[in-house]
């Protein structure tokens, strides 16, 4: 009888000319790499020696690696790269029981593979952190601090908003609430339950977060789950961090995160019971200038504040049956250790 132990964790990595980085990336995963994980790398729409490359460090490091090397038609990208990667896993790996997702261009923390399948353990999905490399974040120093404030500010209000009102988003209090694909996990039932990844160009993190909440999943937001990504200033994806990165840098006021709605429509959505699951995703003429950021501040903050002083005057009463309060999973305190989270750049 043999007591192999089965390969039953998929990492899925998308890689557009990431010759450059590829080797990096690859070489942070690799004392992670045991003998219960399989890397499929998605090479696509490249020109230059990623795959090559990626081959080469496989070997000398030890690591299980498939490499794809495909071409997507115009209007596909990292989100079908990262469902293709997805597919072969479950194609070729029975014993499959987590999938775990990053970036090309991102350095797994020490205990990344580790603490994400413990947190698999007990949710459905997982998504972590995303940190800046701390060598390149310099060029960051730039960002108007005035901006980047109300915009934190505003985000930590619209989080409060769905842990309080919004299905299956009680877990969002005191979280980092962010959807990065950079750092994604997930249970094999769970990734199935919603048909997987969306083949889109950008925004197939959120899209599947926002599925699985919907779904009624458990999904769990980690603050000792993280990667550390590069600040380059030209992406691989439109849309992306470094486009987001480089508008931040313009000097100019810029618009909002595209999870940020506006407070109005947000307190309308929810008088009518339709304020859906986090994260949202707004569409590109509804986002907001944040330099018009403090209208929607006061009036987000003004309902929460008096929301919160209803409740503790008259609390609601307890269903029949006995009372069932929402189930709240609050995220680990991150190591002091660890690098600095990217602010309210939601790097996807």
């Amino acid at each position: 009888m043999s007591f192999e132990r089965w390969k039953d964790t998929a990492i899925i990595i998308p890689a557009r000319n990431e010759a450059e980085r590829i080797g990096d990336c690859l070489t942070a995963l690799a004392p992670q790499c045991n003998d219960r994980v399989h890397v499929i790398l998605v090479v696509n729409n490249t020109d230059d020696d990623t795959a090559k490359i990626a081959t080469a460090a496989a070997g000398r490091l030890g690591i299980d690696l498939t490499v794809l090397d495909l071409t997507f038609p115009p209007g596909m990208g990292v989100g079908a790269a990262r469902r293709k990667g997805c597919a072969v896993a479950l194609e070729q790996m029975p014993h499959l029981r987590q999938i775990l997702t990053t970036d090309a261009d991102c350095r797994v923390s020490p205990d990344w593979v580790a603490r994400s399948i413990h947190h698999l353990q007990r949710f459905d999905a997982l998504c972590g952190r995303v940190t800046l490399n701390p060598e390149e974040a310099a060029c960051l120093s730039q960002q108007d601090p005035m901006f980047e404030a109300r915009e934190m500010a505003y985000r930590r209000l619209v989080l409060t908003l769905y842990a309080r009102h919004a299905p299956n988003c009680a877990d969002l209090q005191g979280s980092h609430g962010e959807a990065p694909g950079a750092s994604l996990g997930f249970t094999r039932d769970a990734y199935e339950s919603v048909g997987g990844f969306a083949p889109i160009p950008c925004g197939e993190d959120r899209a599947i977060i926002r599925a699985l909440r919907a779904a009624g999943r458990r999904v769990h937001h980690a603050d000792d789950v993280w990667v550390e990504a590069s600040c380059r200033l030209v992406g691989r994806a439109a849309g992306g961090m470094a486009d987001t990165l480089r508008t931040r840098l313009s000097g100019a006021g810029y618009l909002a995160d595209d999870c940020l709605p506006d407070a109005g429509c947000l307190l309308e959505k929810l008088r009518r019971g339709a304020l859906g699951c986090w994260p949202v995703q707004v569409p590109e003429a509804e986002r907001i200038p944040v330099d018009e950021l403090p209208a929607h501040i006061a009036l987000l903050r003004g309902f929460l504040d008096k929301s919160a002083a209803r409740e503790t005057a008259a609390p609601l009463a307890p269903e029949a049956g006995g009372p069932r309060p929402r189930e709240n999973f609050p995220a680990r305190r991150a190591k002091a250790s660890e690098p600095l989270a990217a602010g309210v750049v939601e790097l996807s």
